[in-house]
């Protein structure tokens, strides 16, 4: 057992390594007790992190053999945003910005696309709620809020926050998905390119219609 790491992701580590193991291999690898042990796998299956099946062994009764599950794999590190810097950074050093400012472009119009059909027949709140939800979906905490100017929708959490902060064109994805899905005009409210805590971004309400 290494100092100062936590015995729950060395479990898990180990797991990963062998692709499964005992609750004795475990004690052996890691240098503490079974009873130990068998408390942290207790407390990983309830988290739905390992499952166990038992193993028939030639003699005596059969022991338990623990894998981690597909849930598991969200515990380990992801270099995700860091691999995405990478590849932009390319694109940009081979193609120029412009190259940038057409993808994100295609990726806010192919989630537009996709969003669109569920749209059709709804007035604008019901509209901007539905939006605003789907948006929320990646972990955003969006959220909208009226106001004079219009329906102001705040972006409380970024998800894209490192990668967007190199490569501003990533924050064009949400006003664009707005502007088309809403078909009203989108203006920058906050941004974190000023300094701001979040983004936001203001809809301007369309005017009622004229009555005939």
């Amino acid at each position: 057992m290494i100092s100062g790491r936590s015995t729950r992701m060395e479990v898990l580590e180990l797991l990963r390594r062998k692709q499964a193991a005992s609750a004795e291999t475990i004690s052996s690898e890691l240098g503490i007790t079974p009873n130990a042990v068998r408390q942290h796998l207790t407390n990983l299956e309830r988290d739905g992190l390992v499952r166990s099946e038992p193993m028939r062994a030639k003699r005596g009764r059969p022991s338990l053999l623990f894998s981690l599950t597909e849930r598991a794999d969200a515990v380990f590190p992801k270099r995700y945003g860091q691999l995405a810097t990478m590849v932009l950074t390319e694109i940009q050093e081979m193609e120029g910005p412009e190259a940038l400012d057409e993808i994100f472009r295609r990726v806010a119009l192919r989630h537009a696309t996709a969003v669109e059909p569920e749209l059709k027949g709804l007035d604008f709140d019901e509209r901007i709620r539905r939006v605003v939800a789907w948006i929320g979906r990646a972990g955003t905490l969006a959220e909208a809020t009226d106001g004079d100017e219009g329906v102001t929708v705040s972006i409380h959490n970024c998800p894209f926050r490192n990668t967007a902060l190199k490569f501003p064109q990533v924050c064009t994805i949400t006003p664009q998905l707005l502007t088309r899905l809403l078909d009203t005009s989108v203006s920058q409210g906050g941004s974190i390119h000023r300094g701001d805590r979040h983004c936001s971004f203001v809809v301007k309400r369309p005017r009622p219609a004229e009555p005939q």
